[in-house]
């Protein structure tokens, strides 16, 4: 599991760099679903995430069940043949930054979001997976296998476990009045808690006390 893990965070670190999702919510996702990759189609074809279709004409198939009036079935199907992790990684990236055809921010939420718990409960708020306990599994697994030591937060690492919701570290374009809304909580409150001089000026990086 460890190895597993240890191969695809340096794709993950990759991702954010360009897509700016965190790591460790991206490989916690490709453990669960692709069962630390030995399902029969990560295993075939580095697809850690079941998309199907075919990738530069690649493809390989497999069987699935789905439903047809209420009836389950099991049928063939083609899932993309990755030539790596990374494409695979990738590809989930990119659903997440350009959304589905009739909802183009459905994943926006999730992108930039620097603490993996809010990552984790937003992303099924958005409707990814209709497993009730989809984001709770996501965080064990994250806690468990200390992902967040892959997540980069500007030059520093995020504050995990219990700091992790009562400290936020400021981003490129922040506000106050934006970081506020976002963790229900005021401007004033977040001035006092910080001992903030100027409340239009803070500064990447800068650590702020949420409660």
């Amino acid at each position: 599991m460890n190895d597993f893990i240890q191969e695809i965070a340096p794709f993950a670190q990759k991702i954010q760099q360009k897509y700016n999702i965190l790591p460790s919510l991206i490989i916690a996702q490709a453990c669960l679903e692709s069962n630390f990759g030995q399902s029969g189609l990560a295993q075939k074809g580095k697809n850690l995430f079941g998309i199907k279709g075919s990738y530069n004409g690649q493809s390989i198939k497999m069987k699935t069940t789905e439903f047809r009036n209420g009836k389950e079935y099991q049928t063939d199907a083609a899932f993309r043949k990755y030539p790596s992790w990374l494409e695979s990684l990738e590809d989930l990236a990119k659903l997440y930054v350009n959304g589905v055809s009739w909802d183009r921010n459905k994943y926006k939420p999730i992108i930039g979001e620097t603490n993996y718990v809010l990552a984790c409960k937003k992303l099924q708020e958005c409707g990814y997976c209709t497993d009730p306990n989809y984001a709770s599994k996501l965080i064990r697994i994250i806690e468990k296998y200390d992902l967040t030591k892959y997540d980069k937060v500007g030059n520093k690492k995020p504050v995990q476990a219990v700091a992790a919701a009562q400290v936020y570290v400021v981003q490129k374009g922040d506000t106050l009045t934006g970081i506020a809304k976002k963790y229900g909580t005021t401007v004033q409150n977040l001035v006092k808690l910080n001992s903030i001089k100027n409340p239009d000026l803070i500064k990447v990086g800068q650590k702020l006390r949420l409660k």
